[in-house]
């Protein structure tokens, strides 16, 4: 080949070649909208590094002057008070059944809610609701057979439900949380489960706590001492010997139950204590039998 036909087909493949590049090599050699994409893309890029660097340099003093902005958020267990399809009241039967059947395997059941949830209260107030409105009909019944009246009833169920159930249990649940806290949990449990400690005790827990064991009280002394009541009122020993064991009963099963509720958790130890009041009633069970009927003076004291 000769030299002359070596530099034309070399000019042809654009190499030293007055044409047109294929490439531009300026920003005045790019099409009308290519144009418009770069400089676009240049002000993208000069917005985004002058954010970055102003969030690295100036995040310090932000900061330090703006307070803190985070909202409060309402609890999951006030929400579904207000959104009945949330509420789960199959469960809550169930627990019903076997916190009076098999208490142990209600409380066996809240290793699985800590793993899936992270808590040891319920998120479901079904449960309070339920229980709350089995005593509220107690009263009813109560106050129809014993105190007829409007206000009667009305007074018969701020009673049962806001101050026995309510307000004592508030205060029973803060003692427990306190006494858990400083008395009964181990030293140095730092194991966690999730965000949470697993050694963090909540005061929910122990209101839950609470609620088990009240369901006793409410079948014992709400059921079936509304029931048995002309029997246990007769002024002979069978009246006196069935009423005060009624009482003595239940409130013994109420401190069992608070006691599995509360050696159910890992990081508590001498949770056996619980039980010591068993002992107390069981001291007072037997004194009583000497003449103090304890049916009467409760149903005196309602109703008077």
């Amino acid at each position: 080949m000769s030299k002359r036909s070596l530099v034309q087909n070399i000019q042809g493949l654009g190499i030293n070649s007055p044409s047109t590049p294929i490439l531009p090599t300026s920003i005045n050699d790019l099409p009308p909208d290519d144009l418009a994409s770069f400089r676009s893309g240049r002000t993208t890029t000069s917005t985004i590094r002058s954010k970055s660097s102003s969030n690295i340099f100036g995040s310090g003093r932000h900061s330090r002057l703006k307070p803190s902005t985070s909202s409060f958020k309402i609890p999951i267990y006030i929400k579904r008070f207000f959104k009945p399809p949330t509420l789960d009241f199959e469960t809550a039967i169930w627990e019903i059944f076997y916190l009076i059947a098999s208490p142990k395997r209600v409380y066996k059941s809240l290793y699985y809610q800590k793993q899936t949830k992270n808590r040891w209260a319920r998120d479901d107030p079904s449960f309070v609701i339920l229980l709350s409105l089995f005593i509220t009909l107690s009263a009813v019944a109560w106050g129809v057979a014993y105190s007829p009246g409007i206000l009667s009833i009305l007074r018969l169920i701020l009673y049962m439900v806001f101050i026995d159930f309510f307000i004592v249990g508030f205060i029973i649940s803060t003692i427990g949380w306190i006494l858990a806290n400083k008395l009964f949990k181990k030293k140095n449990y730092n194991e966690s489960i999730g965000a949470v400690s697993e050694g963090d005790l909540e005061w929910a827990y122990c209101f839950d706590i609470h609620c088990n064991a009240y369901l006793i009280i409410w079948v014992a002394l709400y059921m079936i001492q509304f029931i048995l009541l002309p029997i246990l009122k007769m002024n002979n020993f069978l009246g006196l010997f069935l009423g005060n064991t009624l009482y003595f009963a239940s409130l013994s099963y109420y401190f069992v139950i608070t006691f599995y509720g509360y050696n159910a958790l890992p990081f508590l130890e001498h949770t056996q204590l619980i039980l010591f009041p068993i002992g107390v009633l069981g001291v007072l069970y037997f004194i009583s039998l000497f003449g103090f009927n304890i049916a009467r003076t409760m149903t005196d004291y309602y109703f008077s």
